[in-house]
Parts: C-alpha cells; structure tokens; sequence
C-alpha cells in the first residue's frame, strides 16, 4: 500500500494561512477595523490586527487605576520591587494575582476570537503583564520573534499576544515597531532579525486591541515624548507549548478558587491528552477521568512520596 502525502499543516484551528511571500517583502500596516471577521483576515494576512471599539470608557478607567495603582506598589517595595520598576518603562508581570479587573480579559470574547482562530480552543495563557511608560524612553526594544523557541520550519502560529491599549499608540509614544506580513516569510529568514529600517511603528486608538502572530518580528519603539502609554498584554501559545508564567507556582491559591472554568482551563488546569495531569492522592474526579482524553484538573490534597509517605500539596495563598 502506497503512502498518499498529506500537506503539512495546524489542523487544530479554523487558521487558514496566506502563501508564502517569497522573495521575502514587508507589507503595509493594516488598516484599523471594528469587525472581527475582518480582524481575523488581517491576521492572516499581515500577521496582525488592530481591532478598534474593544474596552468600554469605564473599562479603560478601570484598567488604568489597576495597573497605576498597582505600579505604585511595586516602586515603593524597595530592595523587594522587581527589576526594572523604577525604570521610565515599568513591566509589572503576573497579573492574574493582582486583580480581577485583569483576568476579565482573559476571559473577553475577543480573547475567544483572536487568539482562538490562531491557536485553537484549547489554547492557554502564557503570561499576562501590564506596561507603563512615565518618562522618555530612548532605546527600542531589539527585534524578535514571540515564539523563537519554537523551530523556524513550523509553518502555524503557536503563540499570539493581544496587546489592550490604554492610550492612544503612536510613534511618537513608542507605539511597537512591526514588519507585517514577516510570519509569511521562509524559514531562513525567520531565524535572525531583519535590519529595523523594514520595520514600521504602528498607530491604535486607546480601548483597541492591537493582536499579532508569534512568528512577526517586531520590538517595541522608543517613547520620544514621555507620555503616559499603557497596556495590557495577554500572551498565549498552544496547548502542548510551555507557558511563560509558572502558574503552578506562583498562582494565587485564592485566584484558582475563585477562577470560573474558562479561566482555569485558559491557565491550565485541563488536560490535553496525556499533558498536564497532577497526580497525587485520590480526588473526586479520578475514577471518572479518561486519561487519554481531555478533563478538568483538580489539585490532589497530598503528593504520594516514597514508600507512600504523604507530603502535603502547598500552595502560595493570600494568607501569611
């Protein structure tokens, strides 16, 4: 019996690639759209999309007091703040454990869309993190590619970020500099950064979401003016990929308690197959559970140690 070959390809999303461009061309910027369909044909496309009338005045409000609120915090922690939270651009990482204003989006339907129709229903949350520019900031961010770790032969996204813009995104503000239509490029070219002069800088409206393709090169730009710019970025890969944040670690007890399904899944406590199980004493789902198929995890109370010795499952909580 004779082999038919199949054409490579992500069967796990309703993705649907655009061909190869090749010699290898930078596109024009997308323009803006309001209309998901057309969102998810930008993708395609160019590799990225702003989609415009996403977060609500008062979401943005909220937003914006949340990560000022929490900025603060974290620049009065001392010897204790985390690197760079003095700096003129602040990243303040690990927003699961720093309000439910955040996991909101996680949860948004254009999450659900978005990063849905590149990766598939199954896709996790590899990290989520909050930027803030106070101050000018001179040196842009180097050329890179999100999902680098992955081979640059794989032909399919295996991780997206949606960018939620609390402000207006600009050249002038240091609005990210992308090179559109580069996740469409061969494999050669996707190994080492393109010289910056291909890249553009791109222009949203504050309440958008700016989304783009783990495989474009793209770095954020220099803030000449030194005003206010805010974000939220939500990263998210395929559900066989690692995730950047250790959730298992660093997740507040609380926040899984409290998280709905969705979000739990979205973090990854839900199978893929035979990935992400948590084996330890009995729970109520273990009689139940198919271990080749996909089912909701639930944290053991004990890890089985040797010669069946119990070790209590710890996990950081909001109480000392």
């Amino acid at each position: 019996m004779q082999l038919q070959p199949v054409p490579a390809q992500h069967r796990q999303t309703n993705y649907i690639p655009s061909p190869l461009l090749d010699p290898p061309v930078v596109l024009p910027l997308p323009s803006w759209t309001s209309d998901i369909d057309e969102a998810k044909s930008h993708l395609s496309e160019y590799g990225m999309c702003v989609l415009t009338d996403v977060l609500a005045s008062d979401e943005i409000d909220q937003l914006r007091h949340a990560l000022e609120r929490q900025s603060d915090a974290e620049r009065l922690l001392d010897s204790q703040a985390p690197p760079g939270a003095n700096s003129n651009r602040q990243s303040i990482s690990n927003l699961v454990n720093k309000g439910k204003v955040f996991l909101d989006l996680v949860e948004h339907s254009v999450s659900d869309n978005l990063a849905g129709f590149l990766l598939g229903k199954s896709f996790l949350l590899s990290s989520i993190t909050g930027n803030l520019c106070r101050a000018p900031v001179e040196e842009p961010q180097p050329l890179h590619r999100d999902q680098g770790y992955v081979p640059a032969t794989v032909d399919f996204p295996a991780a997206c970020n949606l960018l939620w813009c609390l402000d207006d995104f600009c050249p002038e503000n240091g609005g990210t500099c992308v090179v559109p239509g580069s996740h469409r490029w061969h494999a050669e070219f996707q190994v080492k950064p393109p010289p910056r002069e291909l890249s553009v800088q791109i222009t949203a409206p504050v309440g958008s979401v700016f989304a783009w393709d783990g495989r474009v090169w793209h770095g954020y730009g220099p803030n000449e003016t030194g005003e206010p710019r805010r974000a939220v970025i939500t990263y998210y890969c395929l559900p066989w990929v690692r995730q950047q944040e250790n959730w298992g670690i660093s997740c507040l007890q609380e926040v899984l308690d409290e998280a709905s399904p969705k979000l739990r899944n979205r973090m990854g406590l839900h199978t893929y197959g035979t990935l992400g199980g948590i084996s330890g004493t009995r729970t109520t789902t273990t009689a139940t559970k198919a271990y080749l198929g996909n089912y909701d995890v639930e944290l053991p109370s004990h890890i089985i140690g040797e010669a069946g010795k119990l070790h209590r499952l710890r996990r950081v909580s909001r109480i000392d």
